[in-house]
């Protein structure tokens, strides 16, 4: 079953929206940008296509502007801004990079933590040594699929 452009975009967006804790026009107007043919959308195309209030609009995209995952540029002789994915070319390597720092930190706490029960609570460390080793297994093997993915991607820039 495909998804018309709309339904795609609402899809994303709530992915966006929970992935990047934005606000729901803020996803919606990233997810526009993500799935346009255009090279930059200007302010009233991204107004027009939400059908929001021009403060709205122009909060969210600053929002975005702020966060680093939008950019705009400008034509000659034409004096509107055209937003843009701040990294286009580098999107998928953008979202790897910061899978990659979300697990390298989850590992780091998850260390911590059990460095803490093996010093101060032997008998619970033992009692979940099993377990906690298949996690720690299964945070190791992503860790090294996303370096991995990483470096394959960097070869194709």
């Amino acid at each position: 079953m495909e998804k018309t452009k709309d339904e795609l975009i609402e899809t994303l967006g709530v992915h966006l929206e929970v992935e990047n804790n934005l606000p729901p026009l803020a996803a919606r107007i990233y997810a526009i940008l993500i799935l346009t043919n255009e090279d930059g959308l200007t302010f009233d195309d991204c107004l027009e296509k939400r059908g929001a209030s021009k403060s709205s609009v122009s909060t969210s995209l600053n929002l975005l502007l702020n966060m680093n995952i939008v950019t705009y540029f400008t034509k000659p002789g034409d004096r509107r801004r055209y937003f843009t994915l701040a990294e286009r070319k580098t999107f998928f390597l953008s979202k790897l990079e910061e899978s990659l720092k979300r697990i390298e930190k989850e590992k780091e706490i998850f260390a911590l933590v059990q460095n803490y029960f093996k010093t101060n609570n032997p008998k619970k460390y033992e009692e979940s040594k099993a377990k906690t080793s298949i996690y720690l297994d299964y945070i190791t093997k992503h860790e090294a699929l996303l370096k991995e993915q990483i470096e394959k991607y960097q070869e194709h820039l």
